[in-house]
């Protein structure tokens, strides 16, 4: 409310987050139809995801503690993506789609997500320059637990959009493997160009 002017403007999603991830993708092609919602709250915390894939490369999330943007991230973000990738290999590894030791990294299981990640912290420190980014730590392991269990669960439940999302971070590992034995070809070129070589040889 502009109390100068008596404008008033309402801002308010019907589908709270889950709407905000399907504004995002709405100029671009999701992989499946569902957005994953998690909700968990204890005596202390609520904790709100909704996320869904689409066939880009980049990845958003877009994070908040009690409303605030936390554009820097902190220890929510840095929970949810170790939850999403341990929730991810475990069930690449059920499904034998990781065949060798190296299971999928984070930035292979986050390519073309959207993701919107909410909690209310009742005394949330923040850090960084601009104080937007979240440093208590207990809450890493919480959000951790928390979507890993929801995530395993819905995993479970959602068999054809579980394979979906590892589809595209086994396409998003074989491109990350492929430019790093391009780039050790380069690199072992280089040192050989620059090696002089005696006149005899």
């Amino acid at each position: 409310t502009d109390q100068r002017t008596n404008k008033e403007h309402i801002f308010f999603y019907e589908g709270g987050i889950s709407s905000f991830v399907e504004s995002v993708n709405a100029k671009k092609t999701p992989i499946f139809d569902d957005i994953i919602t998690i909700n968990h709250e204890d005596e202390k915390y609520i904790l709100e995801v909704a996320m869904q894939y689409n066939d880009g490369y980049s990845e958003q999330i877009f994070s908040f503690v009690n409303n605030i943007n936390t554009i820097e991230g902190g220890t929510h973000v840095s929970g949810f993506k170790s939850a999403l990738t341990k929730a991810c290999n475990k069930r690449g590894t059920m499904l034998k789609m990781i065949k060798d030791s190296e299971g999928f990294s984070s930035e292979d299981v986050r390519e073309g997500l959207v993701c919107v990640i909410s909690i209310k912290v009742p005394e949330p420190q923040f850090e960084g320059q601009t104080k937007t980014k979240l440093g208590n730590n207990e809450i890493k392991g919480l959000v951790d637990s928390w979507v890993f269990a929801k995530l395993d669960e819905y995993f479970e439940e959602n068999p054809t959009t579980a394979k979906k999302i590892l589809q595209k971070a086994e396409l998003s590992k074989r491109a990350r493997e492929a430019a790093k034995r391009a780039r050790d070809i380069t690199r072992r070129k280089t040192v050989l160009e620059g090696s002089v070589l005696p006149g005899k040889l």
